[in-house]
């Protein structure tokens, strides 16, 4: 969903309510309950809320299919693009942006389904696996063997 700054401006609050049914490269069988809202405060536009989705992933133990429940809070505050270009060049070589980091509503618009996407990306388990434990153990008990790897051996008969 695309919020147009101008939406924003002549409203005091929009609130938004929907499901994204597709999302770029995640497969949500169920796609993706986002609410919230978006407001005006300063120079700024905030956008802000929760999302709640099922993705389908690889167990990275069994490989079996999972489907883990992901749900979480996003925030977002950007500028137009005439504020922003203010900000950046306000900015000293390599200084950090700080506490306050914004973005660019690029055309003046705002795409509340890429800032989603990466909440949800970054709310992500770095290894999704079954809970509480893999149901076919078959795949982990072929790579647990407690024999050196052949291609490690030659260098624990390195002398030191």
């Amino acid at each position: 969903m695309i919020i147009k700054l101008s939406e924003i401006i002549n409203e005091s609050e929009v609130t938004f309510d929907y499901v994204e049914k597709t999302m770029d490269s995640m497969d949500t069988p169920e796609g993706v309950t986002i609410k919230g809202k978006a407001y005006k405060e300063g120079n700024g536009y905030v956008i802000e809320g929760s999302y709640r989705t099922v993705l389908r992933l690889e167990c990275v133990r069994c490989l079996a299919e999972i489907e883990p429940l992901i749900q979480g809070e996003f925030k977002g505050e950007y500028l137009d693009p005439k504020e922003y270009s203010k900000y950046i060049s306000s900015l000293k070589p390599e200084e950090e942006f700080g506490d306050k980091h914004f973005e660019e509503a690029i055309n003046s618009e705002i795409d509340i389904s890429d800032l989603v996407r990466e909440y949800i990306i970054l709310d992500l388990s770095q290894y999704e696996a079954c809970l509480p434990e893999c149901s076919d153990t078959s795949e982990v008990e072929k790579y647990s063997k407690e024999d050196v790897d052949p291609r490690w051996q030659q260098l624990l008969d390195i002398k030191f």
